[in-house]
């Protein structure tokens, strides 16, 4: 699975966010200075409360190797010795964590699939592909593959100890009805280790898939992913690909609630309304 690079900006990681990975805010950092070497007040103020909060979180020695190896540390010392006479973002620090990236998540599956023979496919649901994106930060134990965990992989008990021991992760599963028409064919091939192939789900039918629901990390999820994700093509993927959630009654008001409050404007403008699904005319 290839990427282009992302382009990071510490302001829209700092503010609406509960979580904050720290390492996509050193990244932040680092692009952010590289684009501007010489920031305003405010973007220095900002640079030293994030990197003053990386050092509580890291501890002195990670911070330090940071700056020894960023092409950016001699500037981030800098701002460090910097005399501010305020303190501009006293909330990084409690939300800063370490979310699962991508070298973590292929070793893990490195592991899972080496002793796999002939093909297995799974497809990863719920956090995982969002986190690896970087289109969240919360931080989660759970791989959720989707309706059940194959056989080959369940036999693995030593490896599953292990990852869950050395990685702090675990398997679950959802079941594929909660999730939106057609997730196939949008999901991305994420990589093959072994004999084990990896799918994560599209992003958007991760947030139509969490529209319907009650819980509150799901709702922090979908208030995150509204900053990242197209609101019109989330739409679009809501009235066509989560049409069953909508059409059922046990299910709509739910969605369109955590829709007016992510977006803070009704689902279907007023005079519009959902037109009759197929059988439903």
């Amino acid at each position: 699975m290839t990427t282009a690079p992302r382009v990071l900006d510490p302001w829209r990681l700092v503010w609406g966010q509960p979580y904050i990975d720290s390492r996509t805010l050193a990244a932040a950092i680092e692009q952010d200075l590289a684009r501007t070497p010489e920031p305003d007040y405010r973007t220095r103020l900002l640079i030293r409360d994030a990197s003053v909060a990386l050092r509580s979180y890291w501890g002195a020695a990670r911070f330090e190797q940071w700056l020894e190896v960023s092409p950016q540390g001699s500037r981030v010392r800098e701002i460090l010795s910097e005399d501010f006479d305020e303190v501009g973002y006293s909330t990084i620090r409690e939300r800063l964590v370490d979310s699962i990236d991508m070298k973590l998540l292929t070793q893990l599956f490195e592991l899972l699939g080496q002793s796999i023979q002939g093909r297995v496919e799974i497809h990863v649901a719920g956090s995982v592909p969002t986190l690896v994106k970087g289109l969240t930060a919360r931080p989660t134990d759970d791989i959720d593959l989707v309706d059940e965990i194959p056989e080959d992989i369940r036999r693995q008990r030593d490896v599953l100890r292990e990852i869950q021991v050395e990685f702090g992760m675990k398997l679950g599963h959802v079941q594929s009805h909660y999730l939106p028409t057609g997730w196939r064919d949008r999901r991305r091939w994420f990589g093959d280790f072994g004999g084990l192939r990896v799918y994560l789900l599209d992003e958007y039918d991760i947030f139509v898939s969490k529209l319907s629901s009650k819980k509150k990390k799901h709702q922090l999820d979908l208030r995150v992913l509204a900053l990242k994700l197209d609101r019109d093509t989330a739409r679009d993927s809501l009235l066509n690909n989560g049409r069953a959630f909508l059409d059922d009654p046990a299910l709509r008001p739910q969605i369109l609630e955590n829709w007016r409050f992510i977006f803070q404007e009704p689902l279907f403008p007023e005079g519009e309304a959902l037109s009759p699904g197929p059988g439903n005319a």
